[in-house]
């Protein structure tokens, strides 16, 4: 078997022309966007993700089996998400070859990448910053986020920028603030906005913007926690040597 093998699951090659991806990675902003997107289209798994030497899991869904990495189809819109990261770097390699390789057989106009940029200290509302392989692959973004001066991109979305250039397929990848330290929802809402007014894909973000309520009070109240227990063990330090 090869690293990574794309397994058909529908009798035709559908054809798209947009082809979003969300691989695992900081604040797993690509994941949480691209998911939202699969269950807010109910989009239809078209390919599934082998891995060699990693076991397959479902995502079950209103008790129905999805694979839990593939490619889902919805409209003009081909969704490629992995549940859980793979970074043994053959497989790293193989996937953007893989993906870049299926858009090209789905007719595929522009591939999307999403991914996180970390900012530890953010305070209000995440930046958005894109890079793209083209001037027609930015044109859409230029009103809406800031170009990326300079950085790296690594992980799936970097290379699939690479190998969908390429092909000659116009490529752009859309970096969103975000602290990085757990999975960041309200920071895949502000990229799925961007994506709303760049090329026109209607989603509602008010669900992922409610689970992110969520986690920033767990996040605060586990602040509070730890900080009520560190100032109980500093008491009890002081009355030891009392």
């Amino acid at each position: 078997m090869a690293p990574v093998e794309l397994v058909q699951m529908v009798e035709d090659v559908p054809e798209c022309t947009y082809l979003i991806e969300g691989y695992p990675g900081i604040g797993m902003v690509g994941v949480i966007a691209v998911r939202h997107l699969i269950r807010e289209k109910d989009a239809e798994p078209a390919f599934m993700l082998k891995v060699e030497d990693v076991p397959l899991a479902a995502v079950v869904h209103e008790g129905k089996p999805y694979p839990s990495a593939g490619v889902y189809v919805a409209d003009d819109l081909a969704l490629f998400y992995a549940e859980f990261p793979e970074m043994r770097p053959k497989v790293v390699r193989s996937i953007p070859e893989k993906i870049a390789d299926l858009a090209v057989e789905m007719g595929v106009e522009e591939v999307i990448c999403i991914a996180g940029i970390r900012k530890p200290d953010l305070e209000g509302e995440p930046e958005v910053y894109y890079v793209a392989t083209s001037k027609e692959a930015a044109e859409p973004f230029e009103d809406l986020a800031e170009p990326l001066e300079k950085g790296t991109i690594t992980g799936v979305s970097g290379p699939l920028l690479l190998e969908s250039d390429v092909r000659g397929l116009e490529a752009a990848c859309l970096l969103v603030e975000t602290p990085g330290m757990y999975p960041d929802p309200r920071a895949a809402a502000r990229v799925l906005e961007v994506l709303k007014e760049a090329i026109g894909v209607e989603v509602d973000v008010s669900a992922l913007e409610e689970e992110a309520d969520k986690i920033a009070k767990s996040v605060q109240e586990a602040m509070e926690r730890m900080k009520r227990e560190q100032e109980i063990e500093e008491s009890t330090e002081e009355r030891m040597f009392v």
